[in-house]
């Protein structure tokens, strides 16, 4: 098996306005029908549910707390459906029957809501420490973020950071985007997506991201989004474009998994003419990715985004909304390379995680690699590859290693493997291995969040 990267976009023009600029109600109309195209991945929010290798940090592990957060969806996804059938058959009621019936509803499911929520500080939920945690290397000058996606009550957020923290060996804090039961939070990304509506969980975030480079001895913020986290978190970088200084961005590192967002900026900050502008260039003249290293010359230092292919969150964010710019006005740019894995699942602990970054069995320690684990298997270069950065620019923003000997322990490498990998044909379409002076690059080398684990670093971009 392979995994699918893509270069981040580098070209400078767009060819057609970015699409979520454009008619909300056409958007909506857009965004609805793409829900429906890819609805037969819906199942795959949740499945597989096994297995659960992160014990108790898995959302499906049958464990009373995961239980308790199941049986509550469950009441809440009957009782919103019923609700939302029945608003047509009841305009025939009195206006302010129909109005007191709304309201009662919305009143119950608040309360139901405020069950999965809890009470979380204004400053975020921390990651839990512990005797494991004290003993890790200090990171004293870096600060990560969380913002959770759909259907997340208190106890998953705190699995959710917690299992970060294990992974990357930092204190983690985690932003509540508080949910409002499954289809309701749906709706709110319909919403989001075509109306740029910001509520106060994206105002929250942001008061703490703009906050944490300015705070004394921070040189490095993380950001990590999934799912709706990463429409909210999108949103966000577009106000901080506005408000923060040059300097302070490039501190900003950005990781999603399971992107659901239509659009993700990076703009560059100084002027990069683009190829073929000058005199007796041809119209249809594209910019060459090694000869435009842009890549430091953007607003945030670095970003990647993680999609499972089967992934209905997915496919309908990253997955579609990456692809290269064209005439459709419908189409926009979304910024940061991708890495797209062959398999199912949007739960971060449990269908990620768990998948690319295993944990070993004292559940405190990335693992080492074996033959066919996410990090060790090739990386085959998606399409439009004129219009994304090459492979220099990739292997400048990781270790650059392309060693045998990773920054954790391999046990075996993968062989090269020249065919297509089989599976969903649209994902499928190219079969170029990644390669740099004859070697086979694996997904550890392109990935600059791998080399974060267990307390490791990166080489700096600054």
């Amino acid at each position: 098996m392979a995994v699918k990267f893509y270069g981040s976009q580098i070209s400078t023009e767009t060819v057609a306005p970015l699409s979520y600029t454009g008619s909300p109600w056409r958007l909506f109309v857009f965004d609805s029908l793409l829900f429906l195209r890819w609805s037969p991945y819906l199942i795959n929010i949740v499945l597989p549910l096994w297995p659960c290798p992160s014990h108790g940090l898995d959302e499906l592990y049958p464990s009373l707390a995961n239980i308790y957060d199941i049986i509550l969806h469950t009441i809440l996804v009957v009782a919103q459906s019923f609700f939302l059938i029945s608003l047509p058959f009841l305009i025939i009621v009195p206006f302010f029957s129909y109005i007191i019936y709304i309201g009662l509803f919305l009143a119950l499911n608040t309360s139901v809501c405020k069950l999965l929520n809890g009470k979380i500080p204004e400053d975020g939920l921390k990651s839990t420490e512990d005797d494991h945690s004290e003993a890790w290397r200090r990171h004293d000058d870096e600060s990560w973020i969380f913002l959770n996606g759909v259907a997340v009550g208190k106890h998953w957020l705190q699995s959710n950071i917690d299992r970060i923290s294990r992974t990357f060996h930092r204190p983690v804090v985690g932003v509540h985007n508080r949910t409002n039961g499954i289809i309701f939070d749906v709706i709110q990304c319909l919403i989001q997506r075509t109306l740029l509506y910001s509520n106060s969980n994206i105002r929250q975030c942001y008061v703490l991201i703009k906050k944490a480079p300015y705070e004394p001895g921070i040189k490095k913020v993380v950001l990590i989004l999934h799912s709706q986290g990463g429409i909210e978190g999108g949103m966000i970088l577009d106000w901080l474009y506005d408000e923060v200084p040059h300097d302070l961005l490039k501190q900003l590192e950005v990781y999603t998994f399971g992107n659901a967002a239509n659009h993700f900026n990076n703009p560059c900050r100084v002027h990069i003419p683009s190829v073929g502008a000058g005199a007796g260039a041809g119209a249809g003249s594209k910019p060459t990715p090694s000869r435009l290293k842009t890549r430091n010359k953007r607003a945030v230092g670095h970003i990647e985004h993680y999609a499972n292919s089967k992934d209905f969150v997915s496919r309908w964010g990253v997955l579609h909304f990456m692809r290269k710019v064209t005439e459709d006005p419908l189409e926009n740019r979304f910024m940061g390379r991708v890495f797209e894995r062959l398999g199912r699942g949007h739960q971060l602990n449990q269908h990620y995680l768990d998948n690319m970054f295993p944990l070993d069995p004292t559940g405190r320690f990335v693992r080492g690699l074996l033959d066919g684990d996410f990090m060790e298997m090739d990386a085959r270069l998606g399409g439009g590859k004129e219009a994304r950065e090459g492979l220099d620019l990739a292997l400048d923003a990781t270790s650059g290693s392309i060693e045998p000997e990773a920054r954790i322990p391999t046990n075996s490498r993968s062989s090269v493997r020249t065919e297509s990998p089989r599976g969903n044909s649209r994902i499928s379409e190219v079969d170029e291995v990644a390669e740099t002076n004859g070697v086979p690059l694996k997904v550890k080398n392109l990935s600059r969040l791998w080399a974060y684990c267990n307390g490791d670093s990166p080489a700096s971009m600054l």
